[in-house]
């Protein structure tokens, strides 16, 4: 997620200009074929250029908005977590404690084996929605934040290996989705704790119950990942946009034509500009429909994640207490 407050000129150059160098091609060609090739039929009346390009703009507003929804809807789910993870651990630290049945001993040791089995799940599912797809983007932009992170965080697994006894993990090494698996294991953890009475009936619900709403957001997390945006719209957004901005130069011949022969070229800046302005709003759009593929402005699950750490290792009153993740460039992953 960029958190600077305006995006910096070297992201901006890696966005534009493979689309400025389109256009000035274009404009270059209008005027190559209208003056030097003497093709005067080329200059077209600028009605169905202007109308190709508000059809083209309604439907790039409408991708953008659906693209936007997506993004929060993946920053929802995350906030989501955040809160159920904080109430999870609380509950069970306070369930656990108010037995009469338990000791103090005890009730640490069970505490500290939920909560850090409820970290490594959330490692877990980290790894899960850092799997790549064959519908994501490779982004230039984003590339050398992306390694500066890399080489200073810690693998996934490494970071569940520490939070997972060795029996645990080794059950869960070869499952396809290990995310559930851990909460399976949390569900377990719970129901012995119930048969040897240290919880409830109502605390054994309560915790179940959230349990549950971990599941469900995690579902949510995995449906973002896995269904791409509809490719039907991003096929035909591009196809818009690149029909318009190759009529566009052609359309604004005419204009420039009555200005006079020496202002003719001031149609390649301003077919330029036009067609910056359309290409970056389809490209905005492009790279917001996938929250968890490790782009500038996608979903930051690694802060959340370490800052959800914190919090419950501070419950635990550890001391060993893992550094905040700061932005990279401008970037939190």
């Amino acid at each position: 997620m960029y958190v600077n407050r305006y995006l910096s000129p070297i992201i901006v150059y890696y966005y534009s200009w493979r689309m400025v160098l389109f256009s000035i091609f274009t404009g270059s060609t209008a005027i190559l074929v209208y003056e030097y090739l003497d093709w005067k039929w080329v200059a077209i009346p600028w009605l169905p250029v202007s109308l190709v390009g508000t059809a083209t703009a309604f439907f790039v507003g409408f991708k953008n908005n659906q693209s936007y929804d997506r993004s929060w809807e993946a920053r929802k789910v995350w906030g989501a977590i955040t809160n159920h993870s904080r109430s999870f651990s609380a509950a069970v630290r306070s369930f656990t404690t108010c037995s009469p049945d338990s000791d103090s001993v005890s009730s640490a040791k069970e505490n500290r084996a939920i909560i850090y089995r409820h970290i490594a799940w959330l490692y877990a599912l980290k790894n899960s929605m850092a799997q790549r797809t064959n519908w994501e983007h490779k982004d230039r932009a984003s590339e050398r934040q992306r390694k500066a992170f890399r080489r200073v965080q810690v693998p996934c697994d490494v970071e569940i290996a520490k939070y997972l006894p060795e029996a645990e993990l080794a059950s869960i090494k070869d499952k396809k989705n290990q995310a559930t698996q851990i909460l399976d294991l949390q569900s377990q953890h719970i129901r012995d704790l119930r048969r040897a009475g240290s919880l409830d009936a109502y605390q054994h619900v309560a915790l179940q119950d959230l349990i549950s709403k971990l599941y469900d957001e995690q579902g949510k997390s995995e449906r973002i990942k896995n269904t791409p945006f509809p490719r039907q719209y991003a096929t035909t957004s591009t196809l818009f946009i690149f029909i318009f901005m190759s009529l566009l130069p052609f359309g604004l011949l005419p204009q420039f034509v009555d200005l006079g022969e020496k202002y003719m070229f001031l149609l390649i800046p301003f077919n330029m500009i036009v067609s910056w302005v359309f290409m970056f709003m389809e490209y905005v759009g492009d790279i917001s429909e996938n929250p968890f593929e490790g782009l500038l402005n996608d979903t930051p699950i690694s802060t959340i994640i370490r800052n959800i750490e914190i919090d419950l290792k501070e419950m635990l009153g550890d001391t060993d207490l893992p550094e905040k993740l700061s932005s990279y460039s401008g970037t939190l992953f």
